[in-house]
């Protein structure tokens, strides 16, 4: 026969443990709410919250020290430069010395003349601002320090030259090194880094780069059904 004293201490303990955990659940949407609540009142301010944030997310992308191949941590602000360059140039320098050719092996053709024309014509004036427009306006600058919110709104002023700008690549298929420039920046791929290849680098370009490219994008991503395999489509939408 159990208990008695045993069955009312049985239950009033889980009574006990469902009002922590309802606690537990609501201390965690409070602060979560007040988090949020917080972010979007000052978090686009020049505030004492916002400098907060800025300083901890700065601290956590600077690279203080990193291992060499022999795992010994290196700390001086040049070295660890140029171990990222040489490891970085390394890690994507091809290992073919001359162009290589690739074999004729019979396979269809799957873009016509028509769809290449298509993509190589000139843009007229109304693609290329559309285009931009569809940009985020406060992505991160390119070297020249200009995002795309400075186009769009100054859009009626400079749009004869920003379109002539994009149109010279698509009319001489040449770039001006001042356009193809970018700053390359580190993002950590781990909490924990130690090594270089913690770090995903990626560029950031300038906005004519970027509508040049989304131009293309654009036109390419209607015949992407003919290039690809169904089972190879996992990263189309749709």
């Amino acid at each position: 026969m159990a208990n008695p004293d045993s069955y009312r201490f049985n239950s009033w303990l889980n009574r006990l443990l469902k009002q922590r955990e309802k606690l537990l659940l609501f201390n965690q949407k409070y602060w979560g709410k007040l988090a949020r609540k917080e972010w979007l009142v000052n978090g686009d301010r020049n505030s004492r919250f916002f400098q907060q944030s800025a300083n901890a997310r700065r601290k956590r992308k600077l690279v203080m020290k990193i291992k060499d191949d022999c795992g010994v941590w290196i700390d001086d602000h040049k070295l660890i430069a140029d171990k990222f360059t040489a490891d970085f140039n390394q890690r994507y320098l091809s290992t073919h010395r001359n162009p290589r050719v690739l074999p004729d092996l019979g396979l269809s053709k799957l873009i016509t003349d028509l769809d290449n024309d298509e993509l190589i014509k000139p843009p007229n004036l109304e693609e290329v601002r559309t285009t931009l427009f569809s940009i985020d306006s406060f992505k991160t600058l390119g070297p020249d320090g200009f995002g795309a919110g400075f186009f769009k709104n100054y859009w009626h002023i400079i749009k004869k030259d920003f379109f002539n700008g994009v149109s010279e690549f698509f009319t001489n298929c040449k770039m001006l090194k001042e356009i193809n420039h970018t700053f390359i920046t580190l993002i950590p791929k781990v909490p924990n880094r130690s090594k270089t290849n913690h770090y995903r680098p990626i560029s950031l370009c300038s906005t004519i780069y970027k509508t040049i490219s989304k131009i293309l994008v654009n036109r390419l991503r209607p015949l992407l059904e003919k290039l690809i395999s169904p089972f190879q489509n996992a990263f189309i939408p749709g």
